[in-house]
């Protein structure tokens, strides 16, 4: 018998020998554990945005935690030309290249390499143009200074990686940063 069932026992029968109606023992929850997959990421470019955004999504979505090194199945280049995109290859895996002409042009780096990595997160694109939803990417505009992902996009990644899923059975999306 573990100290916990143990203790259990222990104020139970303390109960009954003290004559408290209706008293029992406490029962332990019966919601399962969840445990963050760790999610490893490099960033050869843009450094210190990969950083920003990894805590971004660490603290939006509870269930991952992606952590700079280890053995990293997200990673992030710089590149001139081509546009920002994101090439996903499972949930919680992406070769990301960020474009230095995209920034040029007045895009929030922040924002790109945050949308980019919640392609390999699972989530897809949404040019709905509104600057709310991280996934519309470029098509929010160059005022658009948001790297945040809204509720639903964090409910959908934290849904995804729920109990530390391992795998996505659904396809993830390819992503170009739209420059619209």
């Amino acid at each position: 018998m573990s100290v916990r069932n143990y203790s259990r026992a222990l104020v139970g029968a303390s109960a009954v020998a003290l004559g408290l109606a209706g008293a029992t023992a406490p029962t332990a929850s019966a919601a399962p554990e969840s445990f963050a997959r760790t999610v490893y990421y490099s960033a050869s470019g843009y450094s210190a945005e990969a950083d920003q955004a990894a805590q971004i999504w660490s603290s939006s979505a509870p269930n991952v935690r992606l952590v700079r090194g280890g053995n990293a199945t997200i990673r992030i280049s710089a590149t001139t030309g081509g546009g920002s995109r994101a090439y996903p290859c499972g949930l919680g895996c992406a070769t990301i290249y960020i474009d230095n002409n995209d920034v040029r042009a007045g895009h929030y780096a922040l924002r790109i390499v945050t949308h980019e990595i919640g392609h390999g997160l699972g989530l897809p694109d949404n040019y709905n143009g509104i600057c709310s939803y991280l996934m519309s990417g470029g098509s929010a505009g160059t005022s658009c200074r948001n790297p945040n992902p809204n509720a639903q996009e964090a409910a959908r990644v934290n849904q995804l990686f729920a109990n530390g899923a391992a795998t996505a059975t659904e396809n993830v999306p390819t992503d170009v940063y739209a420059r619209r």
